[in-house]
């Protein structure tokens, strides 16, 4: 997808474009076109949700919602039932429409890293200014702990480093900490978290303050305060972006699962489907609250892709 930077403020900002042939920029010369793209560019809808909102005839949205998806501007994403009836929800597809007026580029040159960004934004304030601004702690691979458990998935790390790593170009040495090596002022940093309170004593620390938790008591199955449900497949895991409850001013980004099983999944959801991990979940859609089941798509008994729980 191109990439139009914006260096007009102070400081350069950088987003996905598409690119459309000119004529089909004419469909703009509408109004209520325009309020149209307005509308799904604050949340994805459907052709009925547009016209009560815009007060308008629902023929009139659905000659809008067609030359629109024509020109690639918007797609649909989803559908839902309403009424016994399928909707079509739709969605813009980038903030910035561009056209080509004539063949004059110039080839990238190879160094360049391609970035995404949206992912980039949803990424902050883990990752700044090109900088890993978070801390990584994984659980001792050796029994610790009240629970006196050993960490299993610090193998997985890898892929969500890997990952991180398209986004970050200055590397600062370590980027990590085992759960036992952190201190009481590494807690009121930025923090991303792998394992379950079993296996890294910070996530347990923490635990009871999530909107996603691990139940004890149940097994450590997973429990949703968003929806009441509980979870206790052995590959079902869960992806968490909110406030740091050790400093409301710092985020913490949580990868988990019941077992090993689980936090695999939720890293593969998280590197992998990433535009479903940034829609937000949540009441105000200030956090991330999504919860995952790891499948075995290609039957080798390792977990290769997931399904969204919520």
């Amino acid at each position: 997808m191109p990439q139009f930077i914006d260096d007009n403020g102070e400081s350069p900002m950088a987003y996905n474009s598409i690119l459309v042939s000119p004529e089909k920029l004419s469909i703009f010369g509408s109004e209520l076109c325009l309020k149209v793209v307005k509308e799904l560019a604050k949340k994805p809808c459907c052709a009925m949700d547009l016209a009560r909102k815009l007060e308008q005839h629902e023929q009139k949205i659905y000659y809008h919602l067609r030359n629109l998806e024509g020109a690639g501007i918007i797609n649909q994403i989803r559908t839902e039932q309403r009424y016994g009836m399928t909707a079509k929800i739709y969605a813009v597809v980038s903030p910035v429409v561009a056209t080509r007026l004539y063949n004059d580029g110039y080839p990238l040159e190879d160094d360049i890293p391609v970035r995404n960004p949206a992912v980039l934004k949803f990424l902050h304030p883990f990752v700044k200014d090109g900088k890993l601004n978070a801390k990584i702690i994984v659980g001792n691979p050796r029994p610790h702990g009240k629970y006196d458990e050993a960490a299993r998935d610090g193998a997985y790390v890898s892929d969500l480093a890997l990952f991180l790593g398209n986004f970050i170009k200055k590397l600062e040495l370590p980027c990590y900490k085992i759960d036992t090596q952190v201190r009481e002022g590494d807690l009121k940093d930025n923090l991303i978290l792998i394992g379950n309170p079993k296996f890294n004593i910070i996530v347990d620390k923490l635990n009871s303050a999530l909107p996603l938790y691990f139940d004890k008591e149940k097994e450590w199955s997973i429990v949703s305060k968003l929806t009441n449900k509980t979870y206790n497949d052995l590959a079902v895991g869960l992806v968490i972006k909110c406030d740091n409850p050790f400093n409301k001013k710092k985020k913490i980004l949580l990868l988990a699962g019941k077992r090993s099983r689980g936090t695999r999944a939720a890293i593969i959801a998280l590197t992998q489907h990433t535009e479903k991990i940034m829609g937000g979940n949540t009441i105000d859609n200030k956090e991330i609250a999504k919860v995952v089941m790891g499948l075995d798509r290609d039957s080798d008994y390792e977990i290769d892709d997931v399904k969204f729980l919520e």
